[in-house]
């Protein structure tokens, strides 16, 4: 059975809220190179960076190994929150359309 609009944009928006915890961006990993006390030289890493745009600016901040489930987790919740906002764009974008050709009825009567 095929849903009406307001179905599908409820059940966009319960899914919106039964998200908790989402991050944009994406995670990385640095190393460092540094010459060591007998000339060799050290990697040190891997260091991880969240990184992500804000108003048009790059935001990094390190994260601790012992919160990178977490992060990664809530990274995904992220791409899950893009692909339901997408979901509703095209809903309201529908929904307006609609009201578009049912209000071109109305004025050709």
């Amino acid at each position: 059975m095929a849903k009406t609009l307001a179905e599908r944009k409820a059940a966009a928006l319960e899914q919106l809220m039964a998200i908790d915890g989402a991050r944009r961006g994406q995670l990385s990993q640095q190393y460092y190179t540094r010459k060591g006390a007998d000339g060799q030289t050290v990697r040190q890493g891997p260091y991880y960076v969240w990184q992500r745009y804000v108003k048009g600016k790059k935001c990094s901040v390190r994260v601790s190994a012992d919160q990178i489930e977490r992060v990664e987790a809530e990274l995904e919740h992220g791409h899950e929150v893009d692909a339901i906002l997408d979901e509703l764009w095209a809903i309201l974008e529908e929904s307006a359309v609609e009201q578009d050709q049912h209000g071109k009825k109305k004025s050709r009567q």
